[in-house]
């Protein structure tokens, strides 16, 4: 478990199924999420998700839900960081995160979650490199990934397909060594 000022990152649990079940099926959520607003889940398939995650069967990730402190809700999912088999001796990682309440948008969750993700990646993991993925529309996590110190290393053409057209892809990192110089706040 992660703790910050206003979030708790814990374990996901089988209460949060609804919310979960919630969030995959919200186009708008998704269209931010993982570009897939069109692919609905059946409330069978994301408890078999989640039976995966609960018996923590993938050893190369570690997620979270996002829970808010002061409503002990969860307010998120899938905040993650997930290594890279094939660089896990170079310590490279992708982080993730969602924030599937939108009311809670644009609040700073989203940075709160991702200081939390990095600390424990950099501090905890050692890590000697995080990466970050969106498509170039995503302006709000294209943001947040540069408000905290990610650079942006190239973009992927039409590398997604959703609501009919092609998008790219935004590709950032940040190392350790521009994390230990960045401001802290």
């Amino acid at each position: 478990m992660l703790t910050g000022k206003r979030i708790i990152l814990r374990a996901p649990e089988r209460e949060d199924l609804k919310s979960f079940h919630k969030w995959q099926n919200d186009e708008e959520v998704m269209t931010l999420a993982r570009s897939m607003p069109d692919h609905v889940k059946s409330m069978v398939s994301i408890e078999a998700e989640m039976e995966k995650e609960l018996k923590g069967e993938d050893p190369e990730v570690r997620r979270y839900m996002i829970q808010e402190k002061s409503s002990g809700k969860a307010i998120g999912w899938w905040s993650s960081i997930r290594f890279h088999t094939w660089a896990r001796r170079y310590h490279n990682a992708d982080l993730g995160l969602c924030i599937g309440e939108k009311d809670k948008w644009g609040k700073g969750y989203g940075t709160e979650v991702t200081k939390l993700l990095l600390e424990e990646a950099f501090e905890q993991l050692n890590l000697h490199k995080v990466g970050w993925w969106t498509f170039a529309e995503n302006k709000a996590s294209i943001a947040l990934a540069k408000k905290l110190g990610f650079k942006e290393e190239g973009r992927l053409q039409d590398q997604v397909f959703f609501n009919n057209q092609f998008h790219d892809s935004v590709v950032l990192g940040l190392l350790k060594s521009q994390y230990d110089k960045r401001p802290r706040n």
